[in-house]
Parts: structure tokens; C-alpha cells; sequence
């Protein structure tokens, strides 16, 4: 008989036990805090398009997520916690009936009610919508509005991800059906429930944005606004950061980092690490079709002296989730004691004896200098390597070059890193035999078998726990090396700014928290 689950949400904590429960999380209250003021944002990529249904890259999420909300969103521990929803009851593995919270109303004073989340979803799933999100959630069988701030969803088969997915912007924002009627898309207007309000949007330069008085996290946000201003030079951005120009922007290197770290205005935030550096080999080729050589790879690799020398120390460990996706992820601590994790070289010559290669290899490693840490470390790892009789030759190609030959499976090894995903099976599906993205001609029944296994597992501590094991399988039998985890961007920050905390997925949602000391 199912028992209906309770499923609540505690502030920078999840419950294990498959049983997370209904929320009880204060709404923030200024104190210490500061009123008004606008908060400069310099950024490199403007959106290509506001429509959170439509526009779903990361230059288009960090332009709306300020605009729009989810039923449930992220911490800044990426822990998910209530946002226009206040609790979740699962009564059985496929149905979800979520409480909505009551006094939320759009920016165009419209409510944001049962009806408003059904319109969401099901415009989400209209082909003639054309939403690149309408495959990820075609297992959703239907939405009901039960009443005006009660809804229940079900899906086809259980999916341990639904709610992981419905917590971001570009995955499943909660918009107004007016404001759909009257414009159509959403390419150029941003009307939600957010803590601000779009102002302005300057094709390509600048997004103003200003506070919602009406929000429903009482005195929240505490600054006025917001100013967006893009530009692509790197260069220009430090400068506004050195002369106080902007308050927040951010670069992508360690050593621009360490650099801005020394200006006594300037902070540098450092989230969760959610990026990682991996390698991928065919291994339906040789050499990489035999486990010994993939295992001597990994065992020939020094990972602690990658992070020293590329990343200047600020980067970890990582197993195949990166660190900052809990309660998934093996901590950064315990990847050293995973299968083939330390460095050993004699055990690699060893291994490399057994696999039929006692004088070593020569192969060519495919990538691209679109990364500061792509040749750089493809350059470490072939010096590493080289002391166990394996050459390395380093084939270098621009961006869209190296991701045609990824995608067509034209390498015999590839060194890509990743973006953020909102659910650990985004990191590894692409080891699935089925999978579209397996481009590495990967075949292993018993890695199949536990991915598949995961993707039915709605039991969180269970599911948690064959993580684990997939994590530990994937290291032992080396389908890729995960050669560290890092942020995926360095903050910086002014010392005049309290309050933000720049996320893991890259996220700048935590400004709605932020004031400017006066």
C-alpha cells in the first residue's frame, strides 16, 4: 500500500530517507541590512532571448532568473527549498500535488495561482510552443488544478529527477497566461514574480532592472536595483571591478583571481565546485578498450599537482558528479580513496605490462585552447604520462571544430570540460550504451544496469546510495579520468556589497539577499 510522503525541503539541509518534508523556513527579516542603492553587474554574454520556455542558455537564465520563479529553487548549498510553492506531498512515485503559496502576484499585478503553474507546464509541453524542455518532461501525463493554490502532477513512470529540474528558470519557470495571450513569446518582455522587476533591456549592452515592492519575501530585495552591462573583453570588465565602477563580475581564471584577490575593495567568492575536467577515450578502440590501460592512465596521473600548477590550488578533487552537486556527489575528501584514484606510476607500468604495452603507447589527445585549462592541462597530463612510456601527441583545433568531432565520435581521446546540471545523471548518462551523447562507443552491461536502476529510485537516501556505487564503478573501470573540480567562474566582488553569495551553477539569484554598505 503506498503511504503518501511528505515531501519537505529544511533550509541548507536535506533529509535523507526518501522522505524530505513540508516547509517551515523563516522568510528573511533586514536587520543589519541597507535600503537602496543600485548594484552594477558586468557581465560578458548577453541573453540571446528572455523566454524562459524558449531561451534556455545560461546567458538568457542569468538575464531572467532575477524576473522569474519555480516552484521550488536552489539554495546557496544547492539544496533545494520552497520558493512559489510551499510544500509537496507525493502520495505515490508518480504524483506530486504541490501547496502553492498564497499572496504571490506578478509583476502586471496578475495572481500567481493553481492556474497560472498549469498554463506553465502545459505551454512548456505544446509543440507549437517549440520549447527545447518539452522532451525533457514528455513523461509528465497530466497537470490538474485541484483547487485555486493546490496542484498535482503526475508522471508516467517514476522520475527521480522532476524535482531537481522544476527548481530552475530555464528548466520550469512559473510565467502569467495574460501576459503570454497579449505578447505571444516572451522573447523580449519579462513579466514573473521575482524580487525585480525588467526595466530596460538594450539589445546586447545593458538590462535595468528595479525592485518589486510587492514581492512576497517581505522586505526582500534591499537594494533598489540592478544594472546589467555586457561586454565580452575581459579586460574592460577588471578595469570597472578596479575602479569601482561595478560592483560585481567575474573572470574565469585562477590567475586574473589571485591578481583581483590583492585589491583591498575587492573580494573574490569561490563557490562549490560544479565544474569539472574530464577525459574521454574511445573505448571501443584500441588501445582504450582494455580496462588495464585505462586503469594505468588514471593511477599515471597526479591530480594534485594538475590543481597546483593549472589552478593555482583552487581547485579539488572530483569523482564523475563534481562536489557541489549534494548529497550525490563523493566528497572531495574521499575521492582519493576510490579505485585508481592516487598517483602510483610503478603500479601504471605494471598495469600497462598486464594490458600487452610494456613499452608504452603513443596516442593523440584532441582539444581546443577555448578553455584556459584545456591545452594547459592536456600539456601536464603528457609530461605526467610520458615518465610511463606513454606519448602523447597534443592535437589542438578551435571550438566548434573539436565539438563537431566529440559529437561524431572522430578521437581516440578528448579533454572537455562541463557545465552545471541539475541532476547527477546529466554527468554520466552519456556512459549508457542507448545514449544519444555516447559518443565514445562505451559498452558495459553492469554500468548500464545501475544507470537505468537510478533512474527509477525516487527513495532519495537509496538513490544517494547507488550513486555511490556508480560513482566507485566509474572509477574503477575508467571511462573518462575526472581530473579535478573547480567553480566555474571566480566572483569578484566589492567590499561595498553584503549579503550575496555567488552559487555553484554560476547563479546570481542570491542578490535579492544583497545591500550596499553606505
Amino acid at each position: 500500500m503506498n503511504r503518501t510522503r511528505n515531501i519537505t525541503f529544511p533550509s541548507m539541509r536535506r533529509t535523507l530517507g526518501g522522505v524530505l518534508l513540508a516547509l517551515a523556513l523563516p522568510l528573511g527579516v533586514a536587520s543589519a541590512q541597507e535600503r537602496g542603492g543600485i548594484i552594477n553587474v558586468a557581465s560578458d554574454t548577453p541573453p540571446v532571448g528572455l523566454d524562459p520556455h524558449i531561451a534556455i542558455a545560461y546567458s538568457s537564465l542569468a538575464a531572467y532568473e532575477h524576473v522569474y520563479e519555480t516552484l521550488f529553487r536552489y539554495d546557496a548549498d544547492m539544496n533545494l527549498v520552497p520558493a512559489l510553492a510551499v510544500s509537496v506531498e507525493q502520495p505515490d512515485d508518480v504524483t506530486y500535488v504541490f501547496k502553492l503559496r498564497e499572496g504571490v502576484v506578478f509583476h502586471n499585478g496578475d495572481v500567481m495561482d493553481a492556474n497560472a503553474v498549469k498554463f506553465s507546464f502545459d505551454r512548456i509541453l505544446d509543440p507549437n510552443t517549440a520549447s527545447p524542455r518539452g522532451s525533457t518532461f514528455e513523461t509528465i501525463e497530466s497537470v490538474t488544478v485541484i483547487d485555486d493554490y493546490t496542484v498535482e502532477i503526475k508522471v508516467k513512470e517514476p522520475f527521480p529527477a522532476f524535482l531537481t529540474l522544476i527548481s530552475t528558470p530555464n528548466y520550469a519557470a512559473i510565467v502569467s497566461p495574460r501576459v503570454v495571450e497579449e505578447y505571444g513569446d516572451l522573447q523580449r518582455v519579462a513579466i514573473g514574480t521575482g524580487p525585480f522587476r525588467l526595466v530596460k533591456y538594450e539589445t546586447g549592452a545593458r538590462i535595468v532592472y528595479e525592485r518589486f515592492d510587492d514581492y512576497w519575501d517581505e522586505g526582500k530585495p534591499y537594494v533598489d536595483g540592478l544594472e546589467f552591462t555586457f561586454t565580452r573583453d575581459e579586460t574592460t570588465r577588471i578595469a570597472a571591478l578596479r575602479r569601482g565602477a561595478v560592483q560585481i563580475g567575474w573572470v574565469r581564471e585562477p590567475r586574473l583571481a589571485s591578481l583581483l584577490k590583492a585589491e583591498s575593495h575587492l573580494n573574490i567568492q569561490q563557490a562549490a565546485p560544479i565544474r569539472h575536467q574530464r577525459l574521454f577515450m574511445r573505448t571501443d578502440q584500441p588501445p582504450f578498450d582494455n580496462v588495464k590501460v585505462r586503469q594505468a592512465l588514471s593511477v599515471a596521473t597526479n591530480r594534485d599537482e594538475i590543481i597546483k600548477t593549472i589552478l593555482l590550488g583552487y581547485g579539488t578533487l572530483s569523482a564523475s558528479v563534481p562536489p557541489g552537486v549534494p548529497p550525490f556527489a563523493v566528497p572531495a575528501d574521499e575521492v582519493g580513496s576510490l579505485p585508481y584514484q592516487q598517483y602510483d606510476p610503478e603500479r601504471a607500468k605494471k598495469l600497462l605490462a598486464e594490458a600487452g604495452y610494456p613499452d608504452g603507447f603513443e596516442f593523440t589527445l584532441l582539444s581546443s585552447p577555448h578553455g584556459f585549462d584545456y591545452i594547459t592541462t592536456a600539456e601536464v597530463l603528457q609530461q605526467q604520462w610520458s615518465k610511463v612510456g606513454i606519448k602523447v601527441n597534443i592535437e589542438s583545433v578551435d571550438w566548434g571544430a573539436a565539438l563537431s568531432r566529440w559529437r561524431k565520435g572522430a578521437f581516440t581521446a578528448f579533454l572537455i570540460a562541463n557545465a552545471w546540471a541539475p541532476d547527477p545523471s546529466n554527468y554520466v548518462e552519456m556512459f549508457h550504451s542507448q545514449s544519444d551523447s555516447n559518443y565514445y562507443g562505451h559498452n558495459d552491461p553492469k554500468l548500464d544496469e545501475l544507470l537505468d536502476q537510478q533512474a527509477t529510485v525516487v527513495n532519495l537516501e537509496k538513490r544517494t546510495q547507488l550513486w555511490r556505487e556508480i560513482q566507485a564503478y566509474i572509477a574503477e573501470t575508467a571511462p573518462a579520468l575526472y581530473l579535478y573540480g573547480m567553480t566555474p567562474r571566480y566572483e569578484v566582488v566589492n567590499v561595498a556589497v553584503e549579503g550575496y553569495r555567488f552559487m555553484p551553477n554560476a547563479s546570481r539569484s542570491y542578490l535579492r539577499e544583497a545591500w550596499l554598505k553606505k
